[in-house]
């Protein structure tokens, strides 16, 4: 998060959803980054008349993670079939995330708010602004033995393969 902070020249607030409403309407944060489910569970249109829709390329995991002590201890049969099955929940679970994100769209305007779309040449212009800290990340996963300049070049590759056209390569700068 703190990178975040640095990106998008804010001040950083701990907070917990429950929390962002009071947060908003007492004046404590300005905005907040949030996913539009949230913003139709919590209300967010009844404190935060505008969202910007930035399309930053900013995701929700929606995985399912054990760590190494955890999966060491797990039988291979489980893990076997956690492996065999993770593709299919992501992908599941990306579409559910689609579907809820569009209707929740709706009810925030259904709920007062208004929805402000970030032009391409803003997103791009934002995108050019910032520091790269994707390519940060990978020279240090280089400099400890990982392979993070590939891990990045691969992520990309497999985002363009798919069809996707990114506002900024982060890649081609290593």
């Amino acid at each position: 998060m703190l990178a975040l902070a640095t990106i998008y020249a804010t001040l950083r607030v701990s907070k917990v959803l429950p929390n962002f409403y009071k947060m908003v309407q007492t004046g404590v944060v300005d905005a907040a980054m949030l996913w539009p489910e949230a913003a139709k569970t919590f209300k967010i249109a009844e404190v935060a008349p505008y969202m910007l829709k930035a399309d930053l390329g900013a995701v929700n995991s929606k995985t399912v993670t054990v760590n190494k002590y955890v999966w060491n201890k797990l039988p291979d049969e489980v893990k076997d079939v956690l492996q065999k099955v993770a593709l299919k929940y992501r992908d599941h679970i990306a579409g559910v995330a689609m579907d809820r994100a569009s209707a929740s769209l709706e009810a925030y305007k259904a709920g007062g708010g208004t929805v402000v779309e970030m032009s391409a040449d803003d997103r791009a212009a934002w995108a050019k602004s910032i520091p790269n800290i994707a390519v940060d990340w990978a020279k240090k996963l280089d400099a400890a033995g990982a392979p993070g300049s590939d891990m990045l070049k691969a992520y990309t590759q497999k985002l363009k393969d798919a069809g996707f056209t990114p506002v900024r390569d982060w890649a081609a700068e290593l």
